[in-house]
């Protein structure tokens, strides 16, 4: 077998794979935090920016990322503390 590089069509673009990822926590985080104008809040932006991103018209930063999972953490702790408060009143 020779070792024969693989034809390529030199396309500088990234690949599409990172962007779709990024597009599809985004769209699972806006579900998780309960909706669009949640997350809007979280990012400080409006709603319609919020669509905007979710179509790939606008882009998402690393640091809203994280200002994104930094919401998600808040949330899981606070469904946590009600999951414990349901446990109590069943005892």
């Amino acid at each position: 077998m020779s070792c024969t590089p693989v034809p390529t069509n030199e396309n500088t673009r990234p690949p599409m794979a990172p962007a779709l990822r990024r597009l599809v926590l985004l769209d699972r985080a806006r579900t998780a935090l309960g909706g669009g104008a949640r997350l809007a809040d979280v990012l400080g932006i409006g709603r319609r920016a919020v669509t905007h991103k979710l179509a790939a018209e606008r882009g998402l930063s690393n640091a809203e990322l994280v200002a994104i999972a930094d919401a998600l953490d808040r949330r899981a702790d606070q469904l946590v503390m009600l999951a414990e408060d349901i446990r109590m009143v069943t005892l």
